[in-house]
């Protein structure tokens, strides 16, 4: 308990100084709402490279790297505490002092006297205080704080390979459906130029209503294919944004 209220406090007291630092920003996602077919097919997206080391910025990683410094912090603070069995004291004072003072007897009439002087006082000192339990307990704690920050390395590299494994799979995935997306933005683009053919041809009456009603069903069922393709990429795209902290539109 009293280890994790001095970490708390550290924690305070590291961000008031501005010994620590957090990086992590709130991203806001790009809109993709008013994307067209085309706008799909010059999409590219980041190296992953890129996106692994923009992912460093977000709060996950940001909260275990503040951590390892705050352990590392403590490594220090458990380094010095040796200074602790020694303390020193010392104070000065300076001034004037004044005596005022009357004097008489049944034979003497009354005598006032008055003096005074300056007075300059050092005082210094030292003491030593070891309890042999903290003195003996000081090396394993430094051990004990090392093992600490050790874990605090790992458990930061922990949350990188996490973030990597889902920044791969949303990667991958978002790769698969941009390219599935940019063939069914073809197939409506080709529905839509059929349909108008066969529209002018039904027009001109060399076709019958059943035919036009078929090349209109295939559109409906190709620009379907499309929305929902387009749905779930925007999906994967906005959702890579948000853990790699990288606008994927510019």
């Amino acid at each position: 308990m009293n280890h994790r209220i001095l970490i708390s406090f550290l924690t305070l007291l590291l961000l008031q100084t501005g010994a620590l630092k957090l990086i992590a920003q709130e991203i806001t996602v790009s809109d993709y709402s008013n994307l067209q077919a085309n706008d799909y097919l010059n999409l590219k997206l980041p190296p992953l490279d890129s996106l692994f080391e923009n992912a460093k910025q977000g709060p996950i990683y940001q909260l275990a790297a503040v951590k390892e410094q705050i352990e590392k912090k403590i490594l220090a603070r458990e380094r010095r505490f040796i200074l602790g069995f020694f303390s020193i004291r010392g104070s000065y004072q300076y001034g004037t002092v004044s005596n005022d003072g009357t004097f008489t007897d049944v034979n003497t009439p009354v005598i006032n006297s008055y003096s005074t002087y300056a007075q300059t006082n050092y005082v210094a000192g030292a003491a030593v205080s070891i309890p042999l339990n903290e003195l003996f307990d000081l090396g394993p704690r430094i051990r004990r704080q090392k093992l600490n920050i050790m874990s605090a390395s790992l458990e930061k590299q922990v949350k990188y390979e996490e973030m990597q494994r889902e920044i791969v799979q949303l990667y991958v995935s978002a790769c698969s459906q941009l390219n599935i997306l940019k063939v069914r933005s073809e197939t409506v683009i080709l529905a839509n130029a059929q349909y108008e053919i066969t529209e002018k041809d039904f027009a001109n009456g060399t076709v019958d209503s059943s035919v036009l009603s078929t090349e209109k069903d295939k559109q409906l069922r190709a620009y379907e294919a499309f929305e929902n393709g387009k749905a779930e990429l925007n999906k994967s795209l906005m959702t890579l944004e948000v853990i790699t902290h990288t606008k994927i539109i510019k």
